[in-house]
């Protein structure tokens, strides 16, 4: 499909080309061959109507492709924003993430460390329940000295039993150490410190452990909030990045309208260059059949032209690109005021080779004249409200052809007035001046 669209435009392409450039070609519209000078006319003037509205639609798309630029420029800043947005809550993500594995570093050291406390604190339990496995021992011997003095007969033991506080005590006091030996005192106060220093250690080791859970319980805590605060940005990431999606979409939707919208103009382009090359092939086929119509034997009479309609000055429409309707006037249109009716006088002598008294309204150039000057030259005189000559009349210079009117492809009463030279449109200030 899009071959064969290209092959078309190609071919209009040069087919426009070829009629600019002069180079001679074969082609004409479907049909024209069979048509009149009029009807050919005709259809030139309704491809021009469908060019201007083509030309209108062209207009209006641009007003909508402008709108949708402005929709799409909009979406790409807020588009840009909501990216920005993302990458800002993705750093933010993956920053907290680092905090957390932080945190967790710091949980697992601790969790070691209070791994290695608990052992420590297994040892020491080991060791002292070892070194009370001793002092029980050494304190079965005591047991069987005491009973050895109660059995001897010493009764200062009682009263040292009585004042002791406790087995050691009693046992360093100065009745009873004479009878244990000096070996066996130091072995028990060395057991008593051992003791007392592993419960002493023991004790110290179970506080830091205490303080080291707590200081993971912390952070715990602190672990916990920062995984609820990347809860949080992974949320309002994801809203950003929902956002952005719909941007992404809203961009492509109005990309799309563009894109649509230029091909429409593109499309609407290629019929106008088409049906140009049309009404270019149409008009070679008028020159073609005003050719055939004028008399080559004809004798061109050297002179001044006059002006077609005497007192009449205003011209709404000079020779050459007409902007508004975007194509080529090929003559002058007369339009002063209270002009419609006005006579309307052959420019030069010749022979009426054309006298159209009917017409489509709204088509073409309605009521008109053509006058063959001889030499390949002619006049044309178009939207007449009355055509008051025949074809084959011969007329002098300044005789009546009709009247100024409003016929045809026309907005007002005016008269369209045209020189040509073999076919070729000419600028009718070259030939004549306003009277």
């Amino acid at each position: 499909m899009h071959f064969k669209k290209f092959l078309r435009r190609a071919a209009a392409f040069v087919t426009v080309c070829a009629l600019n450039t002069g180079i001679i070609m074969s082609y004409s519209p479907i049909g024209a061959e069979d048509l009149t000078v009029d009807e050919i006319k005709d259809k030139i003037s309704q491809i021009q109507e469908e060019n201007a509205a083509r030309r209108e639609e062209i207009e209006r798309i641009d007003g909508d492709i402008s709108e949708q630029k402005e929709n799409l420029e909009k979406v790409n800043a807020l588009l840009g924003e909501q990216k920005q947005l993302v990458d800002y809550y993705n750093n933010l993500v993956y920053y907290k993430k680092q905090d957390i594995t932080e945190v967790e570093g710091k949980i697992a050291d601790l969790e070691l460390d209070i791994d290695e406390l608990d052992s420590q604190i297994k040892t020491a339990e080991k060791d002292i329940e070892e070194l009370e496995a001793q002092n029980a021992d050494n304190l079965e011997k005591f047991a069987q000295i005491i009973r050895t003095m109660y059995t001897t007969g010493n009764t200062d033991m009682f009263g040292v039993l009585a004042g002791s506080t406790d087995f050691y005590q009693l046992m360093v006091s100065s009745e009873v150490i004479g009878n244990i030996t000096e070996k066996n005192l130091e072995f028990m106060n060395a057991l008593k410190k051992d003791i007392e220093k592993l419960s002493s250690d023991k004790k110290q080791l179970e506080t830091d452990k205490a303080n080291l859970q707590a200081s993971v319980e912390k952070l715990d805590s602190e672990k916990q909030t920062l995984l609820d605060e990347q809860t949080e940005l992974e949320g309002l990431l994801y809203d950003s990045a929902s956002a952005a999606d719909s941007y992404k979409q809203d961009y492509d939707k109005y990309q799309s309208a563009i894109d649509s919208l230029e091909n429409q103009q593109s499309d609407l382009s290629y019929l106008i260059s088409v049906s140009e090359a049309d009404i270019d092939a149409y008009e070679e086929q008028i020159k073609e059949i005003i050719k055939q119509q004028t008399n080559p034997d004809k004798v061109y009479q050297e002179g001044d032209w006059i002006w077609p309609v005497p007192g009449r000055s205003y011209i709404s429409c000079y020779f050459g690109w007409d902007y508004e309707l975007g194509r080529w006037h090929k003559g002058v249109d007369i339009g002063d005021a209270g002009i419609y009716g006005d006579y309307i006088r052959a420019s030069k002598a010749g022979t009426v080779i054309v006298a159209e008294s009917s017409y489509i309204p709204g088509y073409s150039y309605g009521m008109y004249v053509v006058v063959d000057h001889g030499g390949g030259y002619t006049s044309t005189y178009a939207h007449m409200s009355a055509v008051n000559v025949y074809v084959g009349q011969e007329v002098a210079q300044g005789d009546v052809l009709g009247c100024v009117g409003n016929t045809g492809y026309s907005t007002g009463p005016h008269l369209h007035f045209e020189i040509r030279l073999n076919g070729e449109p000419q600028d009718p200030f070259g030939y004549v001046e306003i009277a």
